[in-house]
């Protein structure tokens, strides 16, 4: 089988919208249907993030402490789930689950709130609040927040549609080939891909450290910084100016040059 991890970067170096999950297939699959599969889970990881923080959001501002679990469950099990640690520990990610974690949104908004969420035709009626000037505000904002979950059909310019291609050291791959053409026949092989729509440019390129590693450089750099500033303020330091501190002081009283001023001529 060959393990194909899978890599969405920010479209802003160093943002922290980055996504990455491992899938398992075997050598001789067609890689068009590869990359339609990997497209496919690849939005639907990015819907379940808009989902994560539409449910954050309703719990806060609409739902009493006892009703809460019905969406922080689901939150938390997303969350693990799409972390990155998963593929550091090479667990595979399926559209089967992803489906459940959608799922589980789904029910615990229907929970929450039947009114709004019941009926076929709930994404529409939701919709015409949104477009309603005489709504108060938190009502379209409870609007919008189920409509992220509920949807099927929401969209953002994150989500890739239409065709798709996959990339490799570089390279597009040949939607009607195999792996194999690629690969050869070795099965234990691990490639890094990333997706992009059919007539776009290649992928951007990986920073040289990611968001994660930056962050915590910058908050190193900062407190080395701020330790710096406290000791250059400390006045027990002062000894730093005193003459036996000077490095050339030593030499000056060899040369018998200790004490002597010039003026400018």
């Amino acid at each position: 089988m060959v393990l194909i991890e899978c890599k969405r970067l920010p479209k802003d170096e160093y943002s922290k919208d980055y996504d990455v999950f491992l899938v398992s297939v075997p050598g001789s699959t067609n890689i068009g249907e590869a990359t339609d599969m990997l497209q496919q889970m690849r939005n639907t990881r990015i819907r379940i993030k808009w989902m994560i923080a539409a449910a954050k959001q309703l719990v806060k501002d609409f739902c009493s402490e006892d009703q809460q679990h019905h969406l922080l469950g689901p939150v938390e099990d997303a969350e693990r789930y799409l972390a990155v640690e998963r593929t550091e520990k090479r667990l595979l990610c399926t559209q089967e689950e992803l489906d459940a974690i959608i799922a589980a949104f789904k029910g615990g908004a229907m929970i929450l709130f039947p009114e709004e969420c019941s009926g076929a035709d709930a994404p529409r009626r939701l919709a015409k609040l949104l477009d309603d000037d005489n709504i108060p505000d938190t009502t379209r904002s409870k609007a919008h927040r189920l409509l992220s979950i509920i949807d099927d059909g929401a969209t953002t310019e994150d989500i890739l549609q239409g065709t798709a291609i996959m990339w490799w050291s570089g390279k597009p791959l040949d939607r009607t080939a195999d792996f194999t053409k690629y690969l050869g026949k070795n099965e234990k092989t691990k490639i890094t891909v990333k997706l992009t729509a059919k007539d776009a440019p290649p992928p951007p390129r990986e920073p040289v450290v990611d968001a994660k590693t930056q962050a915590e450089l910058m908050s190193y750099y900062y407190k080395k910084q701020e330790e710096m500033k406290k000791m250059i303020e400390d006045e027990d330091l002062s000894y730093g100016n005193s003459a036996w501190a000077n490095p050339q002081g030593l030499k000056s009283q060899l040369h018998g040059f200790e004490g002597v001023k010039y003026r400018p001529s």
